[in-house]
Order: structure tokens, then C-alpha cells, then sequence
């Protein structure tokens, strides 16, 4: 629908118009997310009020709305200027995971309006909106006594500490499960028996992971394979990874010890989180977890979903969820904080390290590439740099490019030398040219 016809409309199941960025345009935010998603059309109201800040900073609206929504959506947004002020079209996506709330409340959209759903509303909305997953389909081979009941009681205590929606502690443990679609009539569905089973594996083999030390792509230094629960799958995995890789002491200008490893373990967890919880455990093939002196592959079975390319995890996208009480079991015990935001942090905190940057690749399966900082001190020592040369490669590895002109001022030379010395790092293959060059590049 083109500007005029969405001003022209009238507010409708998928149409709202809000004058101000307050907590009505959030609630309906919260609605639209609820419902099938929709476009709010905020501003613009010809009442002569101000526009409020946000309203024009779409960068700031955006982190508002992700902010207050739980769990995060993100919308896109569009800003206009009309005759009548400034427009802002913000379009919400239905939200994969439901309930989506605004300050503890959960809101739906009922016609042209924005209802206020009861608990018992929450939960029908919740169980069916996990109900169209794979994961939510019964176990035919397992049964309530399959599960392990210390697993289930942690779950949900887990649950009520992250103050996630909590069921009826004083119900029985088989009519809460119920409550969250673990179980179907009675019988564990495929996420509860993946989460709570006392032998996942008993039920699905493939759900494992396989993780190993290679010195080369034949010489294996140590594997391990990897069962239990997904919770215990993550912790183990982990544990094997932080294993074999090394870290070293920095003593930081405040004389404070820091441990610095050779992948940020935050950057890690996130990969290994994002694996377990959006592989296809349909397939029988097992999560691959690779450890070479260069580089830590992580390996999942499956394809991204039809709407979601490789470029869109580099950037903030919608998360798409292939196995939503999985996906909402990771969120409602914390080990998620934001759905879609999970790649850019892996990006972020590789950044930090002075790392280069991951790579996300389809390889019958999505594959994640970490590499280490090939420009080590030690490395970097061995090659014979100038001050000026070693003052450059800090400079690239925190901004993660350099210009003629920048090492021309960063360095105190004219554009000559800075050409030379550029020329020797791009030589010896520190440094590498990108587009081509022009008056002071």
C-alpha cells in the first residue's frame, strides 16, 4: 500500500495511526505484533503539537520499540515529510514467538483496536503459536515418564527467575508443561523430550553434537560426542571448546588481570546457542563443532528460512524461528536475550578482540567461521615493521581499514612515504587493497 493510501485508510485489524510515540503506540505495537503484524502511522496529526524527538529519530524509535517489546520485534521504519508534519510508517512483523508484551501487559488486535488479553488469553496465544512447529508435534516413541522430573522442576524454576510468563507453581508438573505445549494430551512433545528427557537420544538419535581438536583436515588431536539434554548439550559443548583453546594474561593500564582468550567466549556461546536452538532435527546428522589452530567452525543441519539470506545475519534482521518452544525454552531461561540480535553480537564482541570478522556460509548446513588474530604481537614482531608501520596495523584492527590519508596524518609523513610503507604491510600480506586508489587514498 502506497503513503496516500495508508493515510487515506481508515484504522483497521492491520492499520493503526498514533499522534505520539507514548505508550498507546507501543501497546498497539504490542497488538500488531500479536496478531499478524501490521503498520502504524505515527505522527503527522495536524494538531500543531511538536513532534516528539523519537518520532524523527528513526534509529532511536526503532531501539525503543525493541526495547520495550519482550520479546524484542523489529519493525521497519520509514520517515516522510508532508505539508501536515512529519510521518512516520512503522511496519511490525508478526512476531515468531508469542506472547509479545509491553511493560508486563499482552495486547492483540481486535478490529481497529487494541485489546488487553486476560492469563487465560496469554496462554491459548502462546500454545498456538508454538503449536505450528515441528518441535511441537508429540514423541510417539516417548512418554511423561521419560522425562526427567529434576529437569523439569529446574526448567521451571529457571522460568519464574527470569520472571518469564510463570505458570502455576502449585499445579501438577504435567498440567504446567501442558500450560507451555511440552506436552500434547498428556504425551512429551519433541522439544520436551530434547529439553527435559532423561535420554533425548533414545528418541532422536541425530540430536548430538560432534566436536573435535584437528590439527589438519586427518589428523583429529581429540573428539568428544555430546548428548544429553540440549541445556547439558550446551554446557558440555562449551566446555570442550574452552578446553582447547589458549588464553593469555594482560595487565590492563589500571594493573587490573585480565584473561584474554583466542575467541571472545561470549561470541562463542552465542554461535553454539544459535546452532542447537535453529538446527533441522529432522535431519539425521549431528551439530559439528571443529577446532584448527586458525580458525573454530561451528556446523548445523539445515537451510535459513525462505525470507532470511546470509547477508541479512550481518545486519539487524527479524529472527525466524524453526523450532519455537525450543526457541521460547532458550528465551524464557534467559539463555537468549533478543531474538535476531544474536549474529550481531557474534560480530560485535569479534570486533572488540581485534578478530576478523565471522562469516556465516550455506554448506549443506550453516556454517559459522570464527578465525583467530593472525596479526599477533609476536607475529608482528618477526616482520621487521617500523613504529609507524606497527602504529598503522593497531589503527587497522581497530577500525578495520586505513586510507592513504589517514596513515598520512596518522603517521606525521607525506603521501609518498605513506604509499611505501602502505605498499611493504600490502607486500607482506598484513594489509590488503581495496577499490582502487585516488588523490590522497
Amino acid at each position: 500500500m502506497s503513503l496516500v493510501e495508508l493515510l487515506n485508510a481508515p484504522p483497521s485489524l492491520h492499520l493503526a495511526r498514533c499522534l505520539r510515540d507514548d505508550e498507546e503506540f507501543l501497546a498497539t505495537c504490542c497488538a500488531l505484533a500479536n496478531a499478524e503484524g501490521g503498520t502504524v502511522l505515527l505522527g503527522g496529526g495536524g494538531s500543531g503539537e511538536e513532534s516528539p524527538v523519537n518520532l524523527v529519530q528513526p534509529e532511536a524509535l526503532l531501539a525503543r520499540i525493541s526495547g520495550a517489546l519482550q520479546p524484542a520485534v523489529l519493525p521497519a521504519i520509514e520517515r516522510h515529510e508532508l505539508a501536515a508534519g512529519t510521518v512516520v510508517i512503522v511496519r511490525v512483523p508478526e512476531a515468531p514467538l508469542k506472547p509479545v508484551a509491553v511493560n508486563g501487559r499482552c495486547y492483540q488486535r481486535a478490529g481497529a483496536s487494541n485489546l488487553l488479553l486476560s492469563a487465560a488469553e496469554i496462554a491459548r496465544l502462546h500454545l498456538q503459536s508454538v503449536s505450528r512447529s515441528w518441535d511441537a508435534t508429540p514423541c510417539e516413541t516417548a512418554q511423561f515418564a521419560d522425562l526427567d522430573i529434576e529437569k523439569m522442576q529446574r526448567f521451571l524454576e529457571m522460568r519464574r527467575e527470569q520472571r518469564r510468563q510463570a505458570t502455576d507453581a502449585a499445579a501438577p508438573l504435567p498440567e504446567q508443561l501442558s500450560q507451555l505445549g511440552l506436552l500434547q494430551a498428556g504425551q512429551p512433545t519433541m522439544a520436551a523430550v530434547l529439553l527435559l528427557g532423561r535420554n533425548p537420544q533414545a528418541h532422536l538419535a541425530h540430536a548430538r553434537i560432534k566436536a573435535g581438536r584437528f590439527k589438519s583436515e586427518t589428523v583429529i588431536v581429540d573428539e568428544q560426542e555430546i548428548t544429553g539434554t540440549l541445556f547439558d548439550q550446551i554446557e558440555q559443548a562449551f566446555a570442550f571448546i574452552q578446553k582447547h583453546l589458549t588464553v593469555r594474561l594482560v595487565i590492563s593500564g589500571q594493573l587490573q588481570r585480565e584473561d584474554v582468550w583466542d575467541y571472545p567466549l561470549p561470541a562463542l556461546r552465542e554461535g553454539l546457542i544459535n546452532a542447537i536452538c535453529h538446527r533441522d532435527y529432522t535431519a539425521a546428522m549431528a551439530t559439528q563443532i571443529r577446532i584448527y589452530d586458525d580458525q573454530l567452525l561451528i556446523w548445523n543441519p539445515g537451510s535459513l528460512p525462505p525470507n532470511l539470506q546470509i547477508e541479512d545475519l550481518r545486519r539487524r534482521h527479524q529472527s525466524v524461528l524453526r523450532n519455537k518452544l525450543i526457541g521460547a525454552a532458550f528465551y524464557e531461561t534467559g539463555l537468549v536475550e533478543k531474538w535476531g540480535s544474536g549474529t550481531n553480537r557474534i560480530i560485535e564482541e569479534c570486533r572488540k578482540l581485534g578478530l576478523p570478522e565471522p562469516e556465516w556460509r550455506e554448506q549443506q548446513g550453516i556454517m559459522l567461521s570464527l578465525r583467530k588474530d593472525r596479526l599477533t604481537e609476536d607475529f608482528l614482531l618477526e616482520q621487521d615493521l617500523s613504529d609507524r608501520q606497527l602504529q598503522a596495523v593497531a589503527y587497522v584492527k581497530k577500525r578495520r581499514r586505513i586510507t592513504n590519508q589517514e596513515y598520512q596524518e596518522l603517521a606525521g609523513v607525506k603521501k609518498r612515504t605513506a604509499s611505501e610503507e602502505l605498499r611493504e604491510l600490502e607486500e607482506k600480506g598484513i594489509l590488503e587493497r581495496v577499490g582502487s586508489t585516488g588523490k590522497g587514498t
